[in-house]
């Protein structure tokens, strides 16, 4: 099994906020089915942009001509707007996870949709020298909540702006990277992993323009790392005036991309399989369905088998083409978590957390 198959949440199938804007010709049901169509073409632009690689999303230019009525659950037009010279229409479109996927493995298209947990975000803001955390002047802030995607597969958590954030933690101690600060902080909002997305907007006195410099950190298990924005460790740009609206569709975009990246983590091409033991320690009937359910998706029947079981524990054998690292991050979602067991060769505990 592929990420191409694993069925995401269901919310990143619809494509809300479709505007569609049209000459008035007088024949308003002809305008609605022009509009129909239009905003399905949209959606479905919007949908494969947000769920495919760049060399996948190719391959649908190679297809020809797709009925994509037909890979559509429903749609709804939320707002409808009629003058004597132009019709507009606000039109959300809900596709079928199903048809979608099969249409993708149809044509040997891999899509990734796993989506992510949700990473708490610290937009940090420098403008000449004065820095912007949870203070209402951080238009930083405002910016990239405006273009973050609800229903796209980056799942982001924005803190308030507010004076009990501010004592909280501060951008002097996020920029110095107080790993113990951000922890403490993350427990208020009960979230294990954040995103540092740092503006630095300073004046160029030899260009005579405004320099901006961007660069994004992921905070996880106690440590930082750079995330690449362009392959690159930060973005820079000199423009006459601040560019930081268009900036933060850049950097939302490249935070979309570097999860993709994050889970499309198997070589395809590999036959190599790796083969272990699952041991889940629990008494709860409920919670041993749920989790033999998930391990169930995730690796089909073929693969993941029970071992053996008694009143304290149950073990399963896994042959896959996953290693143990791909594993947790399909299961982080739900909070569940591989852990070696080092007195046993091969056999890891899987735990909640």
């Amino acid at each position: 099994m592929c990420f191409s198959f694993l069925k995401a949440n269901e919310s990143i199938y619809t494509v809300k906020d479709n505007q569609i804007f049209l000459q008035n010709d007088r024949n308003v049901l002809e305008l609605r089915d022009n509009a129909r169509k239009i905003a399905f073409l949209n959606a479905f632009n919007i949908l494969t942009k947000k769920i495919l690689e760049p060399s996948e999303l190719r391959k649908i230019d190679r297809i020809g001509e797709i009925d994509i009525s037909g890979l559509i659950k429903d749609f709804k037009i939320v707002e409808e707007k009629i003058t004597e010279i132009n019709y507009s229409a606000n039109i959300s479109v809900n596709f079928n996870p199903n048809i979608i996927l099969d249409f993708f493995k149809k044509n040997q298209i891999k899509s990734n949709v796993l989506v992510s947990e949700q990473y708490l975000v610290f937009p940090i803001f420098k403008k000449f020298n004065t820095l912007y955390l949870w203070e209402n002047d951080n238009y930083w802030y405002d910016f990239l909540t405006n273009e973050y995607d609800e229903l796209g597969l980056l799942k982001l958590f924005f803190p308030k702006k507010n004076h009990i954030n501010k004592l909280k933690i501060s951008a002097e101690q996020l920029l110095q990277e107080d790993i113990e600060t951000i922890k403490n902080f993350l427990k208020i909002y009960k979230k294990k992993k954040a995103i540092i997305i740092y503006l630095s907007e300073d004046y160029d006195l030899n260009s005579n323009k405004l320099k901006s410099t961007v660069s994004a950190k992921v905070f996880y298990n106690n440590r930082i790392e750079n995330i690449k924005i362009f392959q690159q460790d930060k973005y820079e740009e000199n423009t006459e005036l601040s560019n930081a609206k268009l900036i933060s569709k850049i950097i939302i975009n490249e935070l979309q991309n570097w999860w993709k990246d994050q889970i499309a983590m198997i070589d395809f091409g590999s036959q190599e399989e790796f083969l272990f033991y699952i041991k889940i320690e629990s008494k709860d009937l409920k919670s041993n369905i749920f989790v033999e359910k998930k391990l169930t998706d995730l690796l089909g029947n073929e693969s993941f088998q029970l071992n053996e079981f008694d009143n304290n524990q149950i073990i399963y054998k896994v042959k896959t083409r996953y290693n143990i690292e791909q594993l947790n991050k399909l299961l982080e979602v739900d909070n569940l978590k591989l852990i070696d067991l080092l007195s046993k060769d091969k056999y890891f505990l899987l735990q909640s957390y």
